[in-house]
Order: C-alpha cells, then sequence, then structure tokens
C-alpha cells in the first residue's frame, strides 16, 4: 500500500507539472515579447515598449496607450535562423508534451483503462515520461538558443555604442523557460518511477528460496 500511495502521489506531481508547463509554452508561443527594449541610455526615451515575439513585433505607445503589432506578410519568408529554429523547437516542445498526456493517462495508477494488466501501465507510464522529456528537451534547446543570441547581441550593440533600440529577454522567454523545466521535471519524475515501479513488482513477484530440507538424511 505504501508503494501503491508514492506511485499515486508521482502521479499526481507528474500530472501537475506536464499541465504546468503545456499552459506555459502555449503562453510563451502565443506572446510577443520574448525580447524587449534594455532600460539603457541607449534605447528609447521612454515613450514607448517595444516587444519582439516569434510571430510579430509589437509597440506600445505610454503616451495613447495603444498596442500595435507588426506581422509579417508571409511566415515563409526570409528570417533569421534562429528565429525559425525557435518556432519549429517550441512548436514541436508543445506537440511532444501534448502526446504525453494519452498514454500517461492510460498508465496512471488511479485510473482504470488497462486493468490487471501491470507491466503495460509501466510501459504506458515509460512512454509518457519520455514524451515529456523529449518535449521538454527540444524546448530547452530553443530557449537557450534564442536567450545565447539575445545575449550576444545586446553586449555587441552596448560594447559599440551601437545607436538605435537594443533588446534583452522579455517575459515570454522565461514563460517558454519556465514550461520547458516543468516539462523535463515531469518526464524524469516518470521514468525514474516507472523503473522503481517495475522493480519493485519484479522483487514482489519473484519466488522465494527455499533452504533444502535435511531431515532424515544422515551420514
Amino acid at each position: 500500500m505504501e508503494i501503491r500511495a508514492l506511485a499515486v502521489t508521482a502521479d499526481a506531481l507528474a500530472m501537475a507539472l506536464g499541465v504546468s508547463g503545456l499552459l506555459l509554452l502555449v503562453l510563451s508561443a502565443g506572446s510577443d515579447c520574448w525580447r524587449q527594449d534594455a532600460k539603457d541610455p541607449l534605447s528609447s526615451v521612454g515613450l514607448s515598449v517595444r516587444c519582439r515575439g516569434l510571430w510579430s513585433e509589437c509597440i506600445f505607445d505610454n503616451v495613447a496607450s495603444l498596442w500595435t503589432c507588426d506581422i509579417p506578410i508571409s511566415y515563409l519568408s526570409e528570417h533569421p535562423a534562429v528565429l525559425v529554429i525557435t518556432r519549429v523547437l517550441v512548436i514541436l516542445s508543445g506537440f511532444l508534451t501534448l502526446a504525453a498526456f494519452p498514454p500517461f493517462i492510460a498508465g496512471m495508477k488511479c485510473t482504470n483503462l488497462i486493468r490487471d494488466k501491470v507491466p503495460l501501465k509501466y510501459k504506458f507510464s515509460l512512454a509518457a515520461g519520455s514524451l515529456f522529456l523529449l518535449g521538454g528537451t527540444a524546448g530547452a534547446v530553443a530557449v537557450l538558443w534564442y536567450g545565447i543570441d539575445t545575449v550576444q547581441k545586446y553586449k555587441l550593440e552596448v560594447s559599440f555604442g551601437i545607436p538605435g533600440v537594443t533588446y534583452e529577454l522579455g517575459y515570454a522567454y522565461w514563460l517558454a523557460a519556465g514550461g520547458t523545466a516543468c516539462t523535463c521535471s515531469a518526464g524524469i519524475l516518470l521514468i525514474v518511477a516507472s523503473c522503481l515501479n517495475a522493480q519493485s513488482q519484479e522483487k514482489d513477484q519473484s519466488p522465494r528460496r527455499r533452504c533444502p530440507d535435511f531431515k532424515g538424511t544422515y551420514l
């Protein structure tokens, strides 16, 4: 009973992490503020706030309280490689995370979708953990690459005193970072819990060794 309670707790925690990761990834992908103008002397004078996302560039006018976005005519036109790859990896991360939920629900200890087939439940949980981990890894690569590119451009523009607006990491970037962390944590938790449960199940089902009976044996 104690092992089962721990397994149910691990499933609940993994579910919370997986749902949180998926929501954060969706919010970050739909937000237009992966980069925002830096608050330094090379930035704007404070009359507006500029944000760049994966799909558009937006400006908020502080005087008129107006938010306007510049959407490209075609998403298939030429764009920087880091932007295109980040788009692909974020979308891939979201799809992999979403695809992990059906096997995860089927493999949960508190569900009865698969009855009397405990090894099959472990396989479903292991598959769900692998999908969560792959989705989190794809998102982590996107976040890391985009962050390094943004920091390098910022340092270059500041060091050379390039006029214009300099950009730093925006709130949507940190939403994506949190989403990938939650997704990776859910995957690792499911994989570890599935392996431990499988080992404990094998130990319970293995026949106990019995000592030979030497009664009535004389030399």
